[in-house]
């Protein structure tokens, strides 16, 4: 098990969540680590309306909390997670249009996440 790979976006996000919240993600990405690319729905779903065919959701829910992380996987297939949010009470259209373009930013910000590894 590779463990996730993340962005600094990704890092200060998380860091802005509650305890308890932090320890429900963090269970969820050991999954997400476990499984790689073979996790499937209800856990991951691929991301439409993106100019990056791999990136998909991490999709995970507690009592206040609708969590939506947005993570690629590289050529190496490294996990890379690049940043979260909280789905609830948003407009669904516009919720995914601005974190897909945030998470499009995020990657060409970082090339080493597109890099093909020799």
């Amino acid at each position: 098990m590779k463990p996730p790979r993340y962005t600094q976006e990704y890092e200060a996000w998380f860091s802005a969540q509650d305890e308890e919240s932090k320890i429900l993600i963090n269970a969820k990405v050991l999954v997400l680590a476990e499984f790689g690319s073979h996790l499937g729905r209800p856990y991951v779903d691929t991301i439409k309306g993106s100019k990056y065919k791999k990136l998909k959701e991490l999709r995970f829910t507690n009592k206040k909390v609708v969590f939506r992380i947005l993570f690629i996987f590289d050529e190496s297939r490294d996990c890379w997670l690049l940043i979260g949010g909280n789905k609830k009470g948003k407009n669904k259209d516009d919720f995914y249009k601005k974190l897909i373009k945030r998470a499009e930013e995020i990657i060409e910000k970082n090339p080493e996440i597109l890099e093909k590894k020799r």
